[in-house]
């Protein structure tokens, strides 16, 4: 008889799942972003990033994070918070980040990356338009030694423009 063991998942997201960045929340000492599994599948998170685009921070989710649907998780940042991680309490589960701010307090775009470093959701407060135009270019998460750097998603297309060459019409890309 073969033993049985566990193993860490890491994937994309799954087909069923929707994870989306339901909100930030940034009052002064005390942030948190909340996610949740909209989808009708479980997702876990190993290998995951939340990351600030702006202050260019990275929370890495724990290895044994799993979101099921209907699930909120709130990742908590701030010098208020003392609040421990804990599983499951009410659809929910809380994750303490840091004590120190994440959160810039004019606007930040949060970005969540799956373990592939593809950009999954993006939040951005105060209003979309925080940043300039760059910042609304899809992401990629390049993990460099130990750290994490966001770059601009250089193979995604960019939308069809036609132009008319010789009384031909030409497409670019």
């Amino acid at each position: 008889m073969s033993k049985r063991s566990s193993h860490i998942v890491k994937t994309g997201q799954l087909e069923g799942a929707e994870l989306k960045i339901a909100a930030v929340y940034n009052d002064g000492l005390q942030e948190s972003v909340t996610l949740v599994n909209q989808g009708t599948v479980v997702q876990p998170l190993s290998g995951w990033v939340l990351a600030s685009l702006r202050g260019q921070s990275f929370f890495l989710f724990p290895d044994d994070l799993i979101i099921y649907p209907g699930l909120t998780a709130v990742v908590h940042s701030g010098q208020q918070e003392s609040r421990k991680a804990s599983r499951l309490q009410d659809a929910w589960v809380d994750l303490l980040w840091t004590t120190d701010q994440v959160w810039n307090n004019r606007g930040d775009i949060a970005i969540l990356f799956d373990t592939n470093g593809l950009e999954i959701d993006r939040y951005s407060y105060p209003h979309e338009r925080i940043m300039g135009s760059s910042a609304n270019r899809r992401k990629i998460l390049l993990r460099i030694g130990d750290g994490y750097e966001i770059v601009d998603d250089t193979h995604h297309r960019a939308k069809k423009v036609t132009r008319k060459q010789n009384g031909i019409f030409v497409g670019q890309y």
